[in-house]
């Protein structure tokens, strides 16, 4: 990884957000953690955030809203992963036609959740990570998954 990302995890579900969290540092990231969309909102008021994994359900507001907002705060887009187990089809194209990297569904593959991470890593910040599940040769390519399997 090009330096210790930091990334913002927006989950309401605790044992949920607290997997996340140590998985998310054993990746090699610094964690700031939220159950609430406006906690979240005021924090990227203050400090600087690299990526964000959002939930869609959150206490009065979706991960959606709370992206939205984001984006009018730092003035562009920050790289974001929605994740979801009760999200509609609907719910994730509106995500993704947004400007989020990804929407992933609950419960989370954790294979699927690093490839996700890496393709992030990789498209955002030119460098794949190394590690269990990353590639050792650095071969990621960015890829969207909406327009169907890399050409070869």
């Amino acid at each position: 990884m090009p330096r210790n990302l930091s990334v913002l995890l927006v989950e309401d579900d605790d044992p949920l957000r607290n997997v996340l969290g140590e998985l998310l540092r054993q990746w090699g990231c610094v964690v700031y953690s939220t159950a609430q969309g406006q906690q979240a909102i005021d924090f990227v008021r203050k400090q600087t955030i690299d990526f964000s994994i959002l939930d869609m359900h959150l206490p009065g507001t979706t991960g959606i809203d709370v992206f939205r907002q984001i984006k009018v705060e730092m003035g562009g887009i920050l790289p974001s992963i929605l994740i979801s187990g009760e999200a509609t089809p609907e719910d994730a194209k509106r995500a993704l036609d947004l400007g989020m990297f990804r929407f992933l569904k609950k419960p989370l593959d954790m294979h699927n959740l690093r490839q996700c991470f890496d393709l992030l890593i990789a498209h955002h910040f030119g460098s794949p990570p190394d590690g269990p599940l990353g590639s050792p040769h650095g071969s990621h390519s960015p890829h969207d998954p909406r327009r169907g399997p890399p050409r070869r």
